[in-house]
């Protein structure tokens, strides 16, 4: 399975001793806690002079093997909760700010339970080049994998890639975590322009008879940028396309009613067995996000 392999994959980098940080540019320099300087780059507010970004190849290895299991669950739900991915031909996805894909091992995982034998075309957009030889490793991985799956890379700004391309073959897009990133980084202003774009140049070449599925996963909190999330919808019924949305959340340490987003998931259990090695990361062993599906006819 992919995740599997990347996990064993980056955990056998990190535990490289020739692999430094050796491009580290947090201010303060590299202490080795990469689980810290996560944090910093996750929650600004708490910290104003932390971490800005992932800007260091052994801190990427670190975030695989740290959040994969969690995000490819998370995914993996919301998967399952589409009824419109079944009359989909064959996947052609597109992931923006894509990262270490564990959308990509949640499809993975669908494609083999629902018994499909549908191709997956994936297309990542990431900024950050650093993920390049993550991202090759996938590309072998899904070359060589029984399924007919294929996957390729962009190292572009997500917002300026939807912003200036068309895209004519994509049917499922995958916005993970995205948006709070945009939250924290003070770019939220541009997410309403982001729509319109995707939906100009992506969403309205659809294929007219089949489905298109957008699939929104991402933190469970307005302060970060989840209020945005139906803003998309708002959007698409501008433009004059129709289909359905649905919203779903997690309930992990829910703390405010404001939390219950749509409908509950039975489970927080993450869908993929940890293997007992992977502890020294302390990963995520529940699912917390908010999620919106989105289905347009």
């Amino acid at each position: 399975m992919l995740i599997y392999h990347m996990t064993d994959f980056c955990n056998e980098n990190y535990n490289r001793s020739e692999n430094t940080c050796k491009r580290c540019h947090h201010k303060d320099g590299c202490s080795g806690g990469c689980k810290t300087c996560l944090d910093e780059i996750h929650f600004p507010t708490k910290y104003p002079n932390g971490k800005k970004d992932y800007d260091c190849t052994n801190l990427l290895n670190f975030y695989v093997c740290d959040y994969s299991f969690k995000y490819a669950s998370e995914m993996l739900y919301l998967l399952r909760k589409s009824p419109a991915l079944k009359d989909i031909d064959d996947y052609h996805i597109l992931s923006i700010g894509c990262g270490g894909c564990p959308d990509l091992m949640a499809f993975e995982e669908y494609v083999k339970e629902t018994d499909s034998n549908k191709r997956i075309q994936y297309l990542g957009i990431d900024k950050n080049d650093l993920w390049l030889p993550i991202h090759e490793e996938i590309k072998t991985y899904a070359e060589e994998s029984a399924l007919d799956m294929r996957a390729k890379f962009l190292y572009e700004d997500a917002i300026d890639y939807v912003n200036s391309r068309t895209l004519k073959k994509a049917n499922v897009i995958v916005i993970q975590y995205l948006i709070s990133h945009l939250y924290n980084t003070n770019q939220i202003n541009k997410i309403k322009d982001f729509y319109v774009k995707l939906i100009s140049n992506i969403i309205v070449h659809k294929k007219s008879n089949e489905p298109l599925v957008i699939l929104i996963n991402d933190v469970n909190s307005c302060n970060r940028g989840r209020d945005h999330f139906e803003d998309l919808c708002k959007e698409l019924s501008k433009a004059g396309l129709h289909g359905t949305y649905s919203m779903f959340y997690f309930d992990y340490n829910i703390k405010s009613d404001y939390q219950r987003y749509g409908m509950r998931h039975r489970s927080t259990d993450i869908l993929f067995e940890i293997p007992r090695e992977f502890s020294y990361y302390e990963p995520w062993r529940q699912c917390s996000s908010a999620q919106m599906l989105i289905e347009v006819e």
